[in-house]
């Protein structure tokens, strides 16, 4: 029996996956030839991005193509060792044999792939398996190739990776990681070589054989991370359930406890970090060693890895592209059953075209564990992106480029953030866009949960709210000089009027930081 056969000339199978995706809006799409999935394919072709971004879709990471190979078998048989490790830690099965009976671990070793034969050993990858010709990890032969590579086509890539994120299904194949509410501080402790491996190297990175993550002073490192890892995933689950507990309102804040742990549970979950956000966005971490082998996650920042991408829009979309919300958002939805009673009629912002400020890149899960504050370690995670990962900023001090991660473009990070975010933000050097505040709009058929005086118990008009808040007051006195042309001057007016509206609560203000 032969080893695996690899494949032909691949010219027309981006175009051929671009055009399935599109058509059929699922991932479980096959390529004509060998019958194979996306993510056998990209692994098979070195398409490292791709097969990532499918990994953080959900997709299935044993499927098996006409010969038997999985995703892992092909990483195996072409050295794709960091997309093995990737595999083998979002729960890709190790022993699985193709119709010849070779397993990964054979096919390493066969191949001289030995970065990938020690991580399959270490992951506990059985030993004692055999091909149906008795070829075995003891006697698997000497069979070295080259690997496959397939055409590379820039703009088809991104198109494909935007497809992913249009279609994932949120199955979350393969891996153990669920929806609840974690509170568990030992979360935020990790393997030390876990987390290096899920750092995220960038193939086009200027500096490819540079480290894939920064270090800094005192045992911290930074880095962007794989966030479908399991272990990754808690530990930032953690960081973030954790802290949004200060904004329950039973706790001090300024949210009903039903959303905060809506919030918690749906969103910032295990399953929630691994598969809602990872598709659109760069992960980082910001971590310190607590010992040989341990670190502990200090903080994190969800970065959108294209200018254009939204995380979330009135908490029913997430993972939007700004320039094509018109034609993936229904405006005109009812809310619930009857149709003069519409779901966008509970929400004021700005119009849709302007929503989103031009070439900054939205942030959000900005987090500094509650047990770490104090330490300027925010000032440090946002001034350590801004030096070590934005582009134009690194370009115009000449600087190189000292990791092999992802680069930001563009001219900034911006941040749709809750009403007592903001102060924070500004103390870190953010910027309030005028006149990009939202509210919430109350109706008779669609009532806000109410907050009421820990004090007194009594509720709190909208209109104090939003005055606590600063608004109006902010608009009313003296202006500071513009910092941006993405201001939305022209609705300030607006605001001020829903500022003093009784149906009207503010939702969310919008701030912007410049990287340079």
């Amino acid at each position: 029996m032969q080893d695996p056969a690899m494949h032909p000339d691949t010219g027309d199978k981006l175009a051929e996956l671009l055009a399935k995706l599109q058509r059929h809006r699922a991932l479980d799409v096959r390529l004509e030839e060998r019958d194979e999935t996306p993510l056998i394919w990209a692994v098979s072709e070195n398409y490292h991005d791709i097969a990532v971004t499918l990994v953080e879709a959900g997709v299935d990471l044993d499927a098996r193509n006409t010969d038997g190979n999985t995703a892992l078998l092909r990483a195996a048989c072409e050295g794709r060792a960091e997309l093995a490790s990737v595999l083998v830690r979002v729960g890709a099965k190790l022993d699985l044999q193709n119709h010849d009976g070779y397993c990964a671990l054979i096919l390493a070793k066969r191949r001289g792939n030995r970065e990938i034969v020690d991580m399959l050993l270490s992951a506990g990858a059985d030993q004692s398996l055999s091909t149906t010709a008795g070829v075995s990890f003891e006697a698997p032969g000497h069979s070295p190739k080259v690997s496959l590579e397939g055409r590379r086509d820039a703009l088809l890539e991104r198109q494909i990776i935007d497809a992913i994120g249009m279609c994932r299904d949120g199955r979350m194949a393969g891996r153990a990681l669920g929806k609840y509410i974690n509170r568990a501080p030992e979360d935020r402790f990790v393997s030390t070589r876990t987390l290096r491996e899920a750092y995220v190297r960038h193939e086009a990175s200027p500096s490819p054989s540079a480290p894939n993550y920064v270090p800094l002073d005192d045992g911290m490192e930074l880095g962007i991370v794989w966030s479908a890892v399991p272990e990754i995933a808690r530990a930032i689950s953690s960081l973030l359930c954790l802290s949004l507990e200060d904004a329950r309102q039973d706790r001090g804040g300024h949210l009903p406890e039903q959303v905060v742990e809506r919030v918690q549970l749906e969103i910032i979950s295990p399953y929630g970090v691994a598969h809602i956000w990872g598709i659109t966005g760069h992960r980082f971490v910001l971590s310190r060693s607590v010992g040989p082998d341990r670190s502990e996650i200090l903080g994190t920042i969800l970065v959108g890895r294209s200018k254009d991408t939204i995380f979330f829009f009135t908490g029913r979309y997430n993972n939007l592209r700004h320039s094509t919300i018109r034609a993936t958002v229904d405006f005109a939805q009812p809310d619930g059953d009857k149709p003069e009673h519409r779901w966008f009629d509970r929400f004021a912002f700005p119009e849709i075209d302007r929503f989103k400020p031009k070439a900054y890149h939205q942030l959000a899960n900005f987090v500094v564990a509650k047990q770490q504050r104090g330490h300027s370690l925010s000032r440090l995670l946002l001034s350590t992106i801004v030096e070590k990962y934005a582009r134009d900023h690194i370009a115009k001090r000449g600087r190189p480029v000292e990791h092999s991660q992802h680069l930001l473009c563009g001219r900034g990070l911006w941040q749709i953030g809750d009403p007592p975010w903001l102060e924070r933000m500004e103390r870190l050097g953010f910027y309030l866009r005028r006149g990009a505040e939202s509210f919430f709009i109350e109706h008779d058929w669609a009532p806000l949960p109410q907050l009421r005086s820990r004090q007194t118990a009594e509720v709190i008009p909208n209109v104090v709210y939003n005055r606590s808040f600063g608004l109006p007051d902010r608009y009313l006195g003296p202006q500071p000089e513009q910092r941006s042309d993405e201001h939305l001057s022209d609705r300030v007016p607006e605001v001020i009027r829903l500022s003093q509206e009784p149906a009207a609560k503010l939702q969310y203000f919008q701030a912007m930081f410049d990287f340079t």
